[in-house]
């Protein structure tokens, strides 16, 4: 296959799986090439620990096309986008995500008749759709969420209590297709997390914004002080709420339990959540939260909020919990009793979660299901189920 994916930006923080996906096309002796809609980084991040060097990973020489979005016309940026798809014979555009990518990858489908597929986050679902979304998930071959949630609330299955312009979207059930993140199996742990009955640390990871609701974390530990001296909450990450959250620690007597490392890299942030003994994310609204999966790999219990691809994470009562954001008291109750449980029992659900993310969620099992997707839509047939 010649596949043109078409990105936001070209490497882009964050976005490990996207490198490693090229790089496991080009394996497979699939050529690549990319077509990049901004050359700066989201947020201005080019240059932080962390930005994904594509040379790292054998893919600098992979053609990149890169437009300056924000200087172009859409006319403009079709045109260009589909001058390049025929230069590298594009069998097939594949676009990341439902906003400028997909709205591009329709253009040049419209003007050249290269199908095109979508992979849908979940700002594209839940929260900022396209204006053009009846258009895409009209004339691309394959509409392919990243979890469950986002494709049960793309077609109206599941209601948010306020849903986007274009939601629910009518989508032909013949073309939707999950298609999770996904990590290698070589971050998968051997064995599972250590556990202890003397230092229990709860551990959480991601950006410090309202959106993640930390503090619901905070306030769970505060209410258990006093049943677990051993109790600590390790936070990997930053943000606005930083020094808000600090306060809110201090306040509740728990200061001296609470560390907030600030941003890290991916690869110092997996080191950190080796010392996790229970991962907890308790988010008001997802589409996959790749933390939740890594915490997995390490092998630990998982607490985990109702959003995103955290209900295909946890088998309740057996890996771990899952409860309502928003409910301190559920969150607060789960994490008794994992405390409750005792080592032996942590580890015991620690190496469920190795089993379950594993199977599901591990570049070698996913791989192979985006690839197949990507042939049935070159060729027109089914896709597979």
């Amino acid at each position: 296959m010649n596949i043109m994916y078409i990105v936001q930006h070209w490497p882009s923080l964050f976005e490990t799986y996207m490198c490693r996906e090229v790089q496991w096309m080009k394996n497979r002796g699939h050529k690549v090439a990319v077509v990049s809609l901004g050359s700066e980084g989201p947020m201005g991040f080019r240059g932080v620990s962390g930005y994904i060097d594509p040379s790292a990973l054998g893919l600098d020489e992979v053609p990149v096309l890169r437009l300056e979005a924000k200087h172009l016309s859409k006319d403009e940026m079709a045109g260009e986008a589909n001058s390049f798809a025929r230069r590298h014979n594009a069998d097939l555009i594949d676009a990341h995500f439902a906003r400028e990518p997909a709205e591009v990858a329709c253009d040049v489908h419209a003007a050249s008749g290269i199908p095109f597929t979508v992979r849908m986050r979940g700002g594209d679902v839940h929260s900022n759709t396209s204006p053009k979304l009846g258009s895409i998930v009209d004339r691309a071959s394959a509409i392919c969420p990243v979890s469950q949630f986002l494709a049960d609330v793309l077609v109206g299955r599941r209601k948010l209590k306020s849903a986007p312009n274009g939601i629910p979207a009518d989508v032909s059930p013949g073309k939707l297709r999950v298609l999770p993140y996904n990590l290698s199996a070589k971050y998968l742990s051997r064995e599972p997390a250590k556990q202890s009955d003397d230092v229990q640390i709860v551990g959480s990871i991601g950006r410090l914004v309202p959106l993640k609701r930390f503090q619901d974390i905070i306030a769970a530990v505060a209410g258990l002080s006093r049943e677990f001296p051993g109790l600590r909450l390790l936070i990997i990450g930053g943000g606005v709420l930083e020094a808000d959250l600090l306060e809110q620690a201090r306040r509740l007597g728990v200061a001296d339990r609470v560390e907030i490392t600030g941003f890290k890299s991916w690869d110092e942030t997996m080191h950190l959540a080796g010392r996790f003994h229970i991962y907890v994310q308790p988010s008001e609204l997802e589409g996959f939260c790749l933390t939740a999966v890594e915490a997995a790999f390490k092998g630990v219990p998982l607490v985990l909020s109702r959003t995103g691809i955290h209900e295909e994470c946890v088998e309740p009562g057996t890996n771990g919990y899952l409860f309502d954001a928003g409910d301190v008291a559920a969150l607060r109750g789960h994490l008794r009793s994992l405390l409750s449980a005792g080592a032996n029992r942590r580890r015991e659900m620690g190496s469920a979660s190795l089993e379950i993310a594993g199977g599901r969620f591990s570049e070698e099992n996913v791989m192979p299901r985006i690839e197949s997707v990507f042939q049935s839509a070159i060729s027109g047939a089914a896709l597979p189920s």
